[in-house]
C-alpha cells in the first residue's frame, strides 16, 4: 500500500513538474522579442545582444524554480538581463572598453522597459504586415536585412538592376511602415 501511495505521489509530482516546465517554456518564448529589444536598448551598437539574450535564457532556465508562476515574469527576466548587461560591461571593461556608467544602466533601464512593450506590439503588426507581401517582396526584403550578401549581389543573381531593388525596398518600407500603423490603430493594446 505504502509503495503505491509513494508511486502517486512521484507520478503527480512529475506531471506537475512537466506542466509547470512547459508553462515555463510558454512564458520564455512569448517574451523573447521583448527581451531582445530590452538587451538592444541597453546595449545600442553591440553585436553580441543575441548572444547576450542566449546566456540569459540558459540563466533563466537554470533558476525557473525560484520564478512564481502567475507572477510577473517579464520583470524577472528584466531583472535578469540586467544584472548579465551589468556583468558583461564589466567584462568589456577589463579589456579596456570604455564604458558609462553602471549607475546610468540602472537610472534608464526602467524607461526601456516600457518602450519594450511597444516595440512587441509593433513587431506583431510587422510580422503580420510582411505576410501580406508577395513572397518575391518578402524574398527582397530579407536578402536586404537578413542575408550576408550585397544588394548588388543579389540584383545580379536575379538578374535585375541594383538601382530597381532600392526603389522597390523605398516603397515596400512605406507599404510597411502604414500596414504597422493601420493595424496598431485597429488593435490598440
Amino acid at each position: 500500500m505504502l509503495r503505491h501511495v509513494l508511486y502517486r505521489d512521484f507520478m503527480a509530482e512529475q506531471t506537475t513538474d512537466g506542466q509547470e516546465a512547459e508553462d515555463f517554456v510558454r512564458e520564455l518564448t512569448n517574451h523573447q522579442t521583448a527581451m531582445l529589444a530590452y538587451i538592444r536598448s541597453l546595449m545600442p551598437g553591440s553585436s553580441g545582444t543575441r548572444d547576450l539574450l542566449q546566456e540569459v535564457n540558459i540563466t533563466l532556465w537554470q533558476k525557473r524554480d525560484s520564478f512564481e508562476m502567475g507572477t510577473n515574469f517579464k520583470a524577472w527576466a528584466f531583472q535578469t538581463i540586467r544584472y548579465h548587461i551589468l556583468n558583461h560591461r564589466r567584462r568589456m571593461t577589463s579589456q579596456g572598453w570604455l564604458i558609462f556608467d553602471d549607475d546610468l544602466i540602472e537610472e534608464i533601464s526602467p524607461a526601456f522597459e516600457v518602450e519594450s512593450e511597444e516595440l512587441e506590439e509593433r513587431h506583431l503588426a510587422l510580422r503580420s504586415c510582411l505576410q501580406k507581401l508577395r513572397p518575391q517582396d518578402r524574398e527582397l526584403l530579407h536578402q536586404r536585412y537578413v542575408s550576408d550578401a550585397s544588394l548588388n549581389e543579389y540584383a545580379a543573381a536575379i538578374k535585375r538592376s541594383a538601382g530597381t531593388l532600392k526603389a522597390t525596398l523605398f516603397n515596400l518600407r512605406a507599404v510597411l511602415r502604414r500596414c504597422i500603423e493601420q493595424q496598431l490603430k485597429e488593435n490598440p493594446q
